[in-house]
């Protein structure tokens, strides 16, 4: 028989129940976080302040800006008003040192605070970097006094959080309801409350997020709580290229096709963005250059700033002793006093015809802005150009200068595999590498002016032609599939020449490397018709015109029969890659020129990358011939710069010549020494 409920039960249950209730609403108290609006006068300071954002950020910015703007710096900060209250888009190059970042973070919090914006994402080179300016922002509104007193309706809840994100996500307002606040290691959103006659702050639900910007950036929106889609409005370019990038046309070219199509397509159809990029230049021709440049990107309203506008009447005279005594006396560990008094000896006739950017940018020390100019020009090297003054120097020393973005768009106007009226051969050439065949075919006259017809990597699309770490075919396998597999590409090329099916006069393939047997076995079996030859370059000092040679000699190659090998074309890779690069500079339609198929507009910045990778950094002929000093930038690769060497032997060895029915032969001298184009 069932226990019957007494009076006793229910005055239990009762009292657990308002235990339960007392409970759950002391956790629902202490979940609660109200904040106190500053007083009357407070408030009047912000609003006058938050109408000028020089002043709203030395007020909160601090020791950052403890010295006055230059007329840069006012110039600058009026486009970033500019583009953050009417929309527009501002590119941004300064001298290292002059601020750029650290006002750069402060605007962030400045647009986010006020509600000039509601939705800002920073794009950096990486996520990491990018995100550095969400935890600048996610500090100061944690920590400064001055924006807690100014802004207590976000820092309080800011404050609140003790930087835990479950701590945001359950934290209420005074009305019982959720703040809104987020707390992420890459998004901030700052809460949503209301002033004591219930109207809404201005910024209420801003969201702060960062990206690196080959990330997933496409398509970024919010649905906010009155149901309304909230897209991104204000876009911080944070030196969106790193000196990796820099180096590499085709990554500069990816990297603009982003931001022109992905960043800005952020705000949606309707909006127009606001978006600044800080950034520097770090060679001719970069990301950061393009986007500067007015006529590649007149859009971006780019601004320059040097920290020298105009050096001094002095600069190679007495400047230049400065520099010796400098020098002299930091090299013995005296430092740079000596130096100093000499300055100071002759300050007039030093600073005469000078202009520096900012006159209070003096480093301890120092007692002028030029001065530190100076110092940080002799400490920094060629550094200093693209560092202090926005435009990089060529480091290497080169009579002829290969840019990677003439080469990339040096295009002839033919389409791909459509032949010259005047092509007398097509000739082709394969390099081997580990992650695959790079190979190319070239249609010359017989003036040797050759148009690159097609082109690509075998076999493509990331895939590997072997892994030298962990093979799974020995290599020599691997090679012999892969020149298979392309012959068969090549094969079903159809190349035409008018009405006439037009076939490939020489393929050479290269046979130096761990792999010269495997090339030499795969060609005495080869398949199809296709007139496969070995090519070996060697460098001019071991360069023999006559070793094993079969025939006649060409200029500076020669065919040769190796004994139990095969038939291999031997050439000068010094004399043919000077060749080669020279001939990128010549006019297009020129003898011994080189350059792509493609309209206006087609690009090879791949290709190109390769051609420029070797840097003829100088060059001598003497009397026991000529001497090459080639310097490879660093991490770049030379791959596509051997095709196309390749491409100018292949021509030679069936017979086209600048000089019709000429060979050049070395002249014996003097030791005469000059660089490349003199």
């Amino acid at each position: 028989m069932p226990r019957q409920i007494t009076s006793a039960d229910r005055a239990a249950v009762a009292q657990n129940i308002r235990h339960t209730k007392i409970v759950e609403a002391g956790r629902k108290l202490a979940r609660i976080v109200k904040h106190v609006d500053p007083d009357a006068k407070t408030k009047a300071v912000r609003t006058r302040l938050e109408k000028d954002i020089g002043k709203w950020l030395r007020f909160h910015g601090g020791e950052a800006f403890d010295r006055p703007w230059s007329a840069d710096h006012l110039k600058v900060l009026d486009k970033i008003s500019t583009a953050m209250n009417k929309g527009g888009m501002f590119a941004l190059a300064m001298p290292r040192g002059g601020g750029k970042s650290t006002i750069l973070k402060w605007v962030t919090a400045y647009v986010l605070l006020t509600g000039r914006r509601k939705y800002v994402v920073v794009i950096a080179a990486t996520a990491e970097m990018a995100q550095a300016i969400v935890d600048f922002v996610r500090q100061q509104i944690t920590e400064s006094d001055t924006l807690h007193a100014h802004y207590p309706h976000v820092t309080t809840y800011a404050r609140a959080t003790d930087g835990k994100a479950i701590k945001a996500r359950y934290q209420l307002r005074a009305d019982g309801k959720a703040s809104g606040i987020l707390w992420s290691k890459t998004t901030l959103v700052f809460p949503e409350v209301v002033t004591p006659d219930g109207k809404p702050y201005p910024s209420n639900g801003a969201i702060l997020e960062a990206h690196g910007l080959t990330g997933a950036i496409r398509g970024k929106w919010k649905d906010t709580k009155t149901g309304k889609v909230l897209r991104p409005d204000f876009v911080l370019l944070d030196d969106p290229q790193d000196r990796s990038s820099a180096e590499s046309p085709s990554q500069c070219a990816m990297r603009e096709r982003i931001i022109t199509g992905d960043v800005l397509g952020l705000a949606g159809p309707r909006k127009r963005i606001a978006a600044v990029m800080p950034c520097t230049i770090i060679r001719k021709g970069d990301l950061a250059d393009r986007f500067l440049d007015h006529k590649q990107h007149p859009e971006w309203q780019g601004e320059i700033c040097c920290l020298v506008n105009k050096w001094p009447d002095a600069q190679d005279t007495l400047w230049k002793e400065y520099e010796h005594i400098y020098r002299d006396e930091t090299s013995e560990g005296r430092g740079f006093a000596a130096a100093t008094e000499y300055y100071k000896s002759n300050r007039a006739a030093m600073d005469a015809g000078s202009e520096v950017s900012w006159e209070h940018r003096v480093r301890d020390g120092e007692i002028s802005a030029l001065q530190t100019a100076e110092n940080l020009r002799i400490e920094a090297g060629t550094q200093f150009w693209s560092e202090y003054q926005n435009d990089p120097q060529d480091i290497l020393n080169s009579d002829y200068k290969l840019d990677p973005v003439a080469i990339a768009t040096r295009i002839n106007g033919k389409d791909r595999r459509v032949l010259p009226e005047d092509c007398a051969h097509i000739v082709g050439m394969v390099d081997i590498n580990h992650d695959g065949l790079r190979w190319a075919l070239g249609a010359t006259n017989n003036d040797r002016n050759i148009g690159v017809i097609e082109y690509g990597i075998y076999p493509g699309n990331g895939a590997m032609l072997y892994d030298p770490a962990a093979p799974i075919d020995p290599e020599s396998v691997a090679i012999q599939r892969g020149l298979t597999g392309l012959n068969a590409v090549l094969s079903e090329i159809v190349l035409k020449r008018g009405d006439d099916i037009a076939r490939i006069k020489i393929m050479m393939v290269d046979c130096s490397g761990t792999w010269q047997d495997a090339v030499f076995k795969w060609i005495d079996r080869k398949p199809g018709n296709i007139p496969w030859i070995a090519s070996r370059g060697v460098g001019n000092s071991s360069y023999r015109p006559n070793a094993n040679r079969i025939g006649k000699p060409g200029e500076q190659w020669h065919n040769a029969r190796w004994r139990g090998k095969g038939d291999v074309v031997i050439h000068n890779a010094d004399f043919w890659r000077m060749r080669q690069q020279r001939g990128w500079l010549l006019p297009v339609a020129a003898a011994d020129a080189i350059s792509f198929f493609g309209k206006q507009g087609q690009r090879h910045d791949k290709f190109a990358e390769g051609v420029v990778a070797e840097v003829l950094h100088n060059y001598a002929e003497t009397e026991v011939g000529s001497l090459y000093k080639w310097v490879i930038a660093p991490g770049s690769r030379n791959d596509w710069g051997d095709v196309a060497t390749g491409l100018y032997v292949a021509a030679a060895a069936v017979g086209a010549s600048p000089v019709a029915g000429q060979e050049r032969t070395p002249k014996k001298a003097h030791v005469v020494i000059r660089r490349p184009g003199r």
